[in-house]
């Protein structure tokens, strides 16, 4: 039997890990200095999408009608709704006037990279703008003829539109999971898995030259047939975690696996830069080595309390902020030269990480936390009066 109440507080350092490393990697693309490979960014998206589906499937391992899917919606709605609307009235109202105020040239001084802005259209008015904000609201700019679209404002926020649609199946997805209750069906329903999505990667490749993030972002790397395999992974993983049992030997700590397991992630990386074509080492060939280290660190039985619990609970709550604002932080920066170009990157960077560390705990301090506290338990008092309304109607 699991205990759902056990808060893993990995899960929540490697978000902040893996927060910092999507920056690291969108550093390059705004401000031309090589930090770190491209795959562990997007690798670490796929990381992000199995997480996902193993904590959903952690905190609802079933979901018994629809009063119950709705209250999962609920929640999930006043899980990523905050941070992600205000990261888009800030990134929204930063395009729009800047552009409105230089043109085009707000592409090129910001340093938007041409493979999210190819197919914009060339009239870009107030209407243009008005239309793609309230599309980004309703999460809906996915579903567009005009593919850079869902890249307009903050181009990383394409994954929580991908993860609302997942929220949305995942109702689907543990019906049609529900009778794989063993181990050989668990690795069973992986490999098929993992060949479908291979299959519908070759299946969406454009006709190309070469294949390289330009060509391949919008069929294929934010395609959410292609990625919610993760997702289904990741309610896998939770399936094995449940079959274990590991988490009933809580208090040894298990860390030379997960030290292997991030070697093992590390060289698969390594190994798909140099010698993979980068339609399949973006993140499908890392698929696998990503799944092993979301169990691995399910199995450190690391269960810190107190002060240590907080700072990771903390460090949880910051990556999201940090992953919804970085984008439109650095354009920011970018655009109105906040920190002198002549800056090493050795200087630039930490500068800048702290700023936006900085400038993500005030959000998530003052703002973002307190409004979804808020909204939960405006939520629980509402269900608690339906719940006594109903039980006065029946007697």
């Amino acid at each position: 039997m699991v205990d759902n109440s056990q808060k893993i507080a990995v899960l929540d350092v490697f978000r902040f890990i893996g927060a910092v490393i999507v920056v690291l990697v969108h550093y390059e693309l705004i401000f031309g200095q090589f930090i770190v490979w491209g795959a562990l960014g997007t690798t670490a998206l796929s990381w992000f999408f199995m997480v996902s589906g193993f904590v959903l499937s952690y905190v609802y391992p079933s979901l018994s009608g629809w009063a119950a899917t709705k209250q999962f919606y609920k929640f999930r709605i006043i899980r990523i709704y905050p941070a992600y609307a205000f990261a888009i009235l800030v990134s929204s109202t930063f395009v729009w006037l800047s552009y409105l105020s230089v043109g085009e040239a707000f592409f090129v001084e910001a340093h938007r990279p041409f493979q999210i802005t190819y197919d914009l259209p060339e009239l870009k008015d107030t209407s243009f703008f008005l239309i793609a904000t309230l599309r980004h609201y309703l999460f809906t700019q996915s579903i567009s003829s005009i593919e850079t679209l869902k890249l307009l404002f903050n181009g990383p926020l394409w994954s929580l539109v991908l993860e609302a649609y997942f929220y949305l199946c995942f109702p689907l997805f543990l019906i049609l999971l529900r009778k794989v209750t063993t181990y050989m069906r668990v690795f069973a329903v992986f490999i098929a898995g993992y060949l479908m999505q291979f299959g519908l990667i070759a299946f969406f490749l454009p006709e190309a030259e070469y294949y390289d993030l330009a060509t391949l972002n919008v069929p294929v790397y934010t395609n959410p047939i292609i990625r919610f395999v993760e997702f289904v992974f990741g309610m896998l993983i939770y399936r094995l975690f449940a079959l274990s049992g590991i988490d009933k030997d809580k208090g040894k700590v298990n860390l030379i696996p997960l030290l292997i397991s991030i070697v093992v992630y590390l060289f698969v990386i390594w190994f798909g830069e140099n010698y993979v074509p980068y339609q399949y080492s973006s993140f499908f060939v890392a698929i696998p080595a990503v799944a092993v280290l979301v169990y691995c660190m399910l199995n450190l039985q690391w269960y810190p309390k107190g002060a240590t619990l907080k700072l990771c609970e903390l460090l949880g709550g910051l990556s999201y902020i940090i992953y919804c604002l970085h984008w439109p932080f650095m354009e920011m920066v970018q655009y109105f030269n906040l920190l002198p170009e002549s800056w090493p990157y050795q200087l630039h960077l930490p500068v800048l990480a702290s700023i936006l560390i900085g400038i993500s705990y005030l959000v998530y301090h003052f703002l973002e936390f307190p409004l979804r506290r808020k909204m939960y338990k405006l939520l629980i008092k509402k269900n608690k009066e339906c719940n006594g309304a109903c039980k006065s109607s029946l007697l």
